[in-house]
């Protein structure tokens, strides 16, 4: 987002931001771990402003390891904390939504014909991931995410033809803030991209592989674990669909 103001009184902006988990006083918004200190500009994030007397800077968030929730960014003429801000200061709110995913598919009973998945990512990363497994099956992709947070995928009859009779697991793999998939498929393996720079989870394809249930519920798992303690929302969370194939296809 860029942030943009007014500043008549210094050749300098000085920012900073409070919010969740953060010092009370206010932090720099390029180091959200180092409080500002009043008098100490270094401490504050620092913009030049502009001739016009204005001033304008973008900031990232989704580099940042920020908490979903609110926030409040101040701007202002002279390096002053929250419990020192002059009558110039001006404050500016901000919520950041915790990125997450729903899905759903059409039909549910899907028999050979052509199929639709349809969803939301919240957070608007640039892919989803789909994973749809089933017995001796594996389909996986990525798909485009639109501006507004919606995503569509449509099976044609390459992708539905093949899918095994009975119980099948359409999962659709969210990136979260870092927009890096962090489970991926290489080779016949499941691998964790995080860890160690990439650990083999499980076998997925070919002789010895886990197969439906067990093979998304070790996906399942694999989600889990990366989402138990995930302070900056970087580990990937997921949205699970079982659908079944009957025995009419047409």
């Amino acid at each position: 987002m860029v942030l943009r103001g007014q500043n008549t009184d210094s050749n300098t902006t000085y920012l900073f931001l409070t919010g969740p988990n953060r010092q009370d006083k206010g932090v720099k918004l390029t180091s959200p771990d180092n409080a500002v200190v009043s008098g100490n500009p270094d401490s504050f994030t620092e913009v030049k402003t502009k001739p016009d007397k204005t001033w304008e800077y973008s900031i990232y968030t989704a580099n940042l390891p920020f908490d979903a929730g609110s926030y409040s960014i101040y701007a202002e003429s002279q390096p002053n904390a929250k419990d020192q801000l002059g009558p110039e200061a001006s404050q500016i709110n901000l919520i950041i939504k915790k990125p997450y995913i729903m899905a759903d598919i059409s039909p549910l009973s899907v028999n050979g014909q052509l199929f639709t998945v349809n969803g939301t990512a919240i957070g608007i990363p640039p892919a989803v991931q789909i994973w749809i497994l089933g017995d001796n099956y594996v389909f996986n992709t990525t798909i485009p995410v639109n501006p507004d947070a919606s995503f569509t995928f449509n099976a044609d009859a390459t992708v539905s033809e093949k899918i095994p009779k009975g119980q099948n697991y359409l999962i659709v793999q969210h990136p979260m803030a870092d927009n890096q998939f962090d489970l991926v498929i290489s080779g016949d393996y499941v691998h964790n991209l995080k860890l160690n720079n990439s650990t083999i989870l499980f076998k997925l394809i070919g002789p010895g592989s886990l197969q439906g249930s067990n093979a998304a519920n070790a996906l399942i798992s694999a989600f889990h674990d990366g989402m138990a303690n995930d302070p900056t929302l970087i580990d990937d969370t997921f949205a699970i669909i079982p659908f079944t194939v009957g025995d009419l296809r047409r």
